[in-house]
Formats: C-alpha cells, structure tokens, sequence
C-alpha cells in the first residue's frame, strides 16, 4: 500500500556517478553506460512507493534519444529527464510551508560511482 505521503515525494536524480558509472572519456559513458549496484532496483522501489522521479544530467540534448534507450535497456524507471544541466554544484530551493520551519527540501550526495543499493531517504 503506498502512503499519501509517499505520492507526494519527488526524487531529483544525477545520471552519470550515481545510477551509471561516471567515466572520465564523456564517449565512454554515452556510448557504454554500466549501471551502478542496486541504482534500477532503487528506481522501481521508488516508482513502487509513488514517488515521482525525475532524472538530471549535464549531458547535453543531443544525446536524449541515448541516454533514454539506455535507461529503459537497463531497467530504470523515471518520470522526467532533465539534459544539460552541467557539471557544477546543483541547489534545490524550495518553499517552507509554515513557521514552525517544517523543510521540504532535502540533499543526498554520494560517492561516485557506488550506487544506490544502500540510499534510505
């Protein structure tokens, strides 16, 4: 049974170091993407639990068509792919919904290239 609470959540997820591994030679990741350990099976929990995931990454828009072949290949699920976003610091800002400072935003990072085997949100 997914609980309301659960339909609300909203993953923002980086592609390459996270669900596939990071190469430094950008055509090796494009054209050979490796899934990381336990990254698809954490994208279909998440589907499972209602989560709506949305995928980031800086590759550019010209490899889409790419890059969505390799994720459905490799068994990710994902709602919304995000092309071009670059390689540097990312923010996510989001309102608070009251004065008690209840927060709605929060930060994972991972170490490269390890997973999402053990990722608890």
């Amino acid at each position: 049974m997914v609980m309301e609470a659960d339909q609300n959540k909203t993953i923002f997820c980086d592609i390459d170091g996270v669900l596939f591994k990071f190469e430094e030679d950008f055509a090796l990741s494009v054209n050979h993407a490796r899934p990381l350990p336990g990254s698809a099976d954490k994208t279909m929990d998440w589907h499972k639990k209602g989560y709506r995931v949305i995928l980031v990454t800086g590759r550019p828009e010209a490899f889409r068509e790419r890059t969505q072949k390799q994720l459905q290949r490799l068994g990710f699920i994902y709602d919304q792919l995000i092309m071009g976003c670059g390689s540097g610091p990312r923010y996510l800002i989001n309102d608070v919904p009251d004065d008690k400072g209840d927060s709605k935003a929060f930060a994972h990072n991972v170490l490269r290239n390890v997973g999402l085997g053990g990722m608890v949100l």
